[in-house]
């Protein structure tokens, strides 16, 4: 795929296509090793994603925090970790700090263990807690419970040598009040989980085999969707597998508006491809209302869905079928809440690029991350997109350091009509250069903005792409483009 090149959706035999994207709007963080992101979520004014990076080639991988402004640009990193390798899978922000979820091999119980560690906002560790036996655990996701505790899934081998689906309670402080295994005579995993109103939790995984699209067991022929109930205790209320007589597994499960749940993940049985992602919806009681796939010849894998602020869904996951050089793109699928498309775009490079994880953004849109193979930083980079609510990748550019003076910089609406608006955040005192340039390069609007206000000019313009420039003692700090209607 082209980095400049744009293909536009069509239909071929009731198959939509979706559209191939890729511009300055992607933004990449690391290290010149490997790094590799899982987990995204938003608290207050930045983003908060979680991974694993490297600091040599020789070094084991560590943990590693990424705190961002709306903007994308990187304010904060953390990094930590033992003396052999550490994985970040799950964040969790709030008023009272960040929490990680991951494994590690150094400490705790011999061989890996699900880890649970609490960060302050200045990435210091505070402390850390180990799950798991002497054999195999880890830690996939996590989420704040209705007392404020914790409930964590994922993987244990303590009862069977395989492993199975492992759930973890605890309190704020993760010290543990419960804890039990779910699975069957292969390997079993859960990847995520829900609280109901009453106080039960419902499982997602697979039964029988596949921990993600690049580590497989295949000594059950038949991996499958695998959803468990517990009451509030942790004890079973009822299990249940779909999917159909090859490879399945969910990664996802989130409450649907008005009842019942959407799971994702992939599937084998059904869809276009070698896999599809998949998205399903269930009642309370685990009953399959519908089981939809996307996808196209190649293969798609599904990470997650999310419920828009506007009562959509977004899907988020990988593909190989658009790119043109069947290497995988990341993929971003739109719908409305029965399961249809309203659009699906891939994103990336002429390298192998993987979404991993999403969170929705309060004007409708979204923002997701996973890596590439084919950044600007290293071997494999950390990418961060903003989407809009139609699947624009949004306007967003580093800023220029200036002593640290400038925290963030924000240009909205975009696309805008005969007006935008510029909020510059920082201890800076001085006002800023604002220019508008066409495409031909000429100034057809400039003005000044002050810092810590919002400044909105009005400009009627005619529709187009604009290219805008903020300056500061005629040192440029932030370039992007506008769009105006």
């Amino acid at each position: 795929m082209s980095f400049k090149k744009l293909y536009f959706s069509i239909f071929i035999t009731s198959l939509l296509l979706p559209l191939v994207l890729f511009s300055q709007n992607v933004l990449f963080h690391g290290t010149p090793e490997e790094d590799i992101a899982r987990s995204i979520t938003q608290y207050k004014n930045h983003f908060y994603i979680v991974g694993t990076t490297r600091k040599t080639h020789k070094s084991p991988a560590d943990y590693y925090v990424l705190q961002l402004n709306e903007n994308g640009s990187l304010k904060n990193e953390f990094i930590y970790g033992e003396i052999h390798r550490d994985t970040g899978n799950d964040i969790i922000v709030d008023d009272d700090g960040i929490f990680v979820l991951g494994k590690t091999w150094t400490g705790g119980y011999p061989n890996n263990d699900m880890l649970l560690s609490k960060l302050n906002f200045n990435g210091k560790r505070l402390w850390k807690k180990y799950y798991g036996g002497e054999k195999n655990d880890l830690g996939h996701k996590f989420i704040s419970t209705r007392d404020g505790g914790f409930a964590m899934v994922g993987f244990n081998r303590t009862v069977d040598n395989f492993g199975d689906v492992y759930i973890v309670r605890t309190d704020k402080n993760g010290e543990i009040l419960w804890e039990n295994h779910f699975g069957d005579q292969y390997i079993d995993h859960g990847f995520s989980v829900v609280e109901n109103e009453a106080g039960e939790f419902i499982i997602a995984g697979t039964k029988g085999g596949f921990y993600n699209p690049t580590s497989t067991d295949y000594l059950n022929p038949n991996a499958e969707i695998y959803l468990i109930k517990t009451d509030a205790q942790g004890q079973e209320i009822w299990q249940k597998t779909y999917g159909g007589t090859s490879h399945d597994w969910a990664k996802c499960i989130i409450h649907a508006p008005g009842g019942g749940y959407y799971v994702s993940g992939s599937t084998q049985s059904e869809g276009a491809g070698s896999f599809d992602m998949f998205l399903m919806k269930i009642d309370e009681d685990g009953n399959q209302l519908w089981f939809k796939t996307y996808g196209g010849p190649e293969w798609e894998y599904g990470e997650m869905v999310r419920l828009s602020t506007d009562q959509h869904l977004f899907l988020i996951g990988t593909s190989a079928s658009y790119s043109g050089n069947y290497k995988p793109d990341h993929l971003l699928v739109k719908t409305d809440l029965d399961g249809e498309v309203i659009w699906q775009n891939t994103y990336g490079s002429e390298g192998s690029d993987y979404g991993m994880a999403m969170v929705c953004t309060a004007d409708s849109g979204c923002a997701f991350t996973g890596y590439t193979d084919n950044g600007t930083i290293g071997k494999q980079d950390i990418v961060f997109y903003k989407i809009s609510k139609d699947g624009e990748p949004k306007a967003i550019s580093y800023i220029t350091p200036l002593n640290d003076s400038i925290e963030q910089i924000k240009v909205y609406p975009n696309p805008a009509t005969n007006r935008f608006s510029v909020f510059i955040e920082g201890k800076v005192t001085s006002n800023f250069d604002v220019k508008l340039f066409n495409i031909h390069g000429a100034i057809v609007y400039q003005a000044t903005a002050e810092p810590n206000v919002e400044c909105t000019f009005h400009k009627k313009l005619s529709p187009g792409i604009y290219f805008l420039s903020i300056q500061i003692d005629r040192q440029t700090v932030f370039n992007s483009k506008l769009i105006f209607h």
